[in-house]
Formats: C-alpha cells, structure tokens, sequence
C-alpha cells in the first residue's frame, strides 16, 4: 500500500424511513500516511498545481501544526492511545481542497498496529460548521471488516433524529477501501445506509486533467448536492428535526458488540 493514494469510487447513501431515497456520486478522497504529510502537500504544488491542495490545520483542533504531531498529541490527550505502544501508522481517509476550497462531511483516521486496523477515528463536520469525533476501538482486536456501533449524539442531517446509533464498518485492503456507516433509530430500524468505497492508486501516478474531467470542480458540488437532496426531501414532506444543543463532550466511543450488519 502506497503511502500517499487517491482513492476513486463512489458514495452512497439510502433512505428508507417515511420517503424512499437513494443517491450514487463519483468521489475522490486521498489517502495517506500522515508521516508523509509535507510530502504530499510538495507533491500536490509540484504535480497539481493549485487544483488540489491539503491544510493541516482543516482537521483536529485547527491548531496548524506538524500533523503527525497533532493527532498523536490528540490521541493521547483524549484517548490515552499512544504511538508505540497502541499503534505505529495513522493513514488518513480525506478530501482534498479542490481549487482552494473543501468541505468534508466525514474524514476516517486509520490507527494500525503490526498490520491490524487498531482503531479508527470518525471526525464529523456538519454544515453549521461544528465538529465531532467518533473513537472506535477495541484492545487488542483487528478491527478490519468488524462491526462497529456508536451512539449517535452529533446533528448532522434535520431529516433524522439524535435518538438512535451508527453502525460503522472498514474494509481495508492493499488495492481498495470501503467506510461503511448505517444508521438505526430507537425503535431499531435501519433509516440509513451509506458506504465509501473506492481503489486505490499511487498519487502521484494519477493525471491532474483526467480527475478534472471525471469528477468537475467536486468538493462544491458536495455541498450543492447535500442541499439537492434537502430539497428534495423537502418536497417529500420528510419530518424536520430541528437542531440541538451540542452534546457537552465532543467525542462518542464505539466499541465491538458481535454484530453482523
């Protein structure tokens, strides 16, 4: 697996409460090992130009600093997790500025000890420009296409409740990734299912002007299209769920609980 990656696939997400609704979008992300962080941010002035770039201090607590640093210093701090001892790579699972501009509903730290996925980091950005970190992990295990369930406790969508809790699966191989991310209500059943999934190429390998033509100007049209599928809801007659207070912590943790979907 090649420390600096784009991966290339697609997005998707289905409703099945109250108005049936399912879209499929091409995305991009990149993916990266963030020890590789000013190797990257060089090879996108180098090979993109101004089409794609990467800021530090878009992610965590926007400090600015070293992104190595960073999340170890914030792994340690909030979950007592450390480098060395829990973990020795993090890769990161993102979208890039495009033309200077990126808005990420969600970016995926991977924590992986001798191989195994030791734990993952959902960090959730809402369009009222909050944030919030779901940390999944369980000692000891690969976390590697298991199941996974967090309480939802961070507003992100208005057409779904707080009440309820995601189920978050990674499939993570040499040559692809898959996130996958369900949400099941209070009463159990399944409202939402949405997945990521995409191959894996080397960065640098992957021409500039063909991401151009397959994907357009994407990172707007992330935002635009969340906004489409508002509408269309909208037109629905979907319940509206207004906001709430944020949740007093701003991490949830996860854990493995035997499930299988």
């Amino acid at each position: 697996m090649s420390s600096l990656s784009i991966l290339q696939g697609h997005v998707y997400h289905s409703r099945s409460e109250t108005a049936a609704n399912s879209f499929r979008y091409p995305i991009f992300n990149i993916y990266f090992s963030v020890d590789e962080t000013e190797k990257l941010q060089e090879l996108f002035k180098r090979r993109y130009f101004r089409l794609l770039s990467f800021k530090p201090s878009d992610y965590l607590e926007k400090t600015g600093g070293n992104l190595k640093n960073e999340i170890e210093i914030f792994a340690a701090k909030r979950f007592q997790f450390h480098r060395g001892a829990d973990y020795d790579r993090v890769y990161l699972q993102t979208i890039p500025k495009m033309f200077g501009y990126v808005f990420n509903p969600v970016s995926f730290w991977y924590f992986f000890k001798s191989e195994k996925l030791a734990a993952v980091m959902c960090e959730v950005n809402n369009t009222f420009g909050e944030k919030h970190y779901y940390w999944l992990n369980e000692p000891s295990a690969n976390l590697n296409s298991q199941w996974m369930t967090a309480q939802k406790e961070f507003h992100v969508s208005p057409f779904f409740p707080i009440d309820g809790k995601y189920k978050f699966r990674f499939d993570i191989n040499s040559d692809s990734v898959t996130a996958h991310i369900n949400f099941i209500a209070a009463d159990h059943s399944k409202r939402l299912i949405t997945w990521i999934k995409g191959d894996l190429s080397e960065l640098n390998q992957v021409s500039p002007v063909k991401l151009v033509l397959r994907y357009g100007w994407m990172t707007p049209l992330v935002v635009i299209r969340i906004h489409m599928q508002a509408v269309k809801l909208y037109f629905k007659k979907v319940k509206f769920f207004t906001k709430p207070e944020l949740p007093e912590n701003a991490v949830t943790y996860g854990n493995t609980n035997g499930d299988k979907k």
